[in-house]
């Protein structure tokens, strides 16, 4: 059996393709939202749930996993880690499928930072409205230096996502629930709408948007953050 590591479009698209294909394919999502769009289609079975390093290690014996296909966003590394280990050391086939990327220059707007700290210190000093376009796994480490009051945030139509954001302060009016990716006018709209001063946002490839913010954020001439992708090759923990 194939285990697809399914948080995204392509993962899903994979996990669908494969099994059209013949295979035995079992997907996993870490939400129960991520579930329910896979579900529709999606024959085999699927976990929705998070998988640290133990629980994925026990997924694939106790179900007889062959080999692991992981399709998860290419800022999810510590999931990656888990897999690329999970498959070490139970000696079954690791396969990553990468994103392609967007390939953006800087200018013209676009500020790249290399990680979520560097992004964190450039928008340190700006005293308007930071519109967060980076989903919520890691939004206590913006609220932790930026105010706030001032962060506009756009994430996932999900409980857990919404419960985290008024958790760390963040005023219900600044919180916008959608399911991307948009298009450069829902983003331009959004930015005017609550009155972007400057945007973050990850280098999340074609798949991710990224291109149509950048288009929108330029169009406005505010200025865009862009978080760079991490190592797409996360090395394994030694085996202990």
């Amino acid at each position: 059996m194939i285990l697809v590591l399914a948080g995204t479009s392509e993962g899903r698209k994979t996990a669908l393709a494969l099994e059209a294909e013949g295979y035995k394919v079992m997907a996993a999502t870490a939400t129960d939202y991520g579930g329910d769009l896979l579900e529709k289609d999606f024959h085999g079975d699927i976990s929705a749930r998070p998988l640290n390093l133990e629980a994925m290690i026990e997924l694939i014996r106790k179900r007889g996993i062959t080999k692991v296909i992981d399709a998860t966003h290419p800022f999810a590394e510590e999931v990656s880690t888990n897999a690329k280990e999970a498959c070490l050391r139970t000696g079954i086939d690791y396969e990553r499928f990468e994103r392609e990327v967007s390939n953006v220059e800087t200018g013209r707007g676009v500020i790249k930072a290399c990680d979520l700290e560097e992004a964190v210190q450039l928008a340190s000093g700006c005293s308007g409205n930071i519109f967060l376009t980076v989903g919520s796994s890691k939004l206590e480490c913006y609220t932790r230096s930026l105010d706030p009051e001032k962060l506009i945030v756009r994430i996932l139509p999900v409980l857990s996502s919404l419960e985290k954001c008024l958790e760390l302060g963040i005023p219900p009016k600044n919180i916008i629930a959608m399911q991307g990716p948009f298009d450069e006018e829902i983003n331009k709209l959004l930015f005017r709408r609550y009155d972007a001063a400057l945007i973050i946002s990850k280098d999340s490839g074609p798949a991710g948007g990224t291109a149509e913010k950048i288009s929108a954020a330029q169009s406005l001439s505010i200025p865009i953050i862009l978080i760079s992708r991490p190592n797409p090759n996360p090395k394994p923990k030694q085996v202990q």
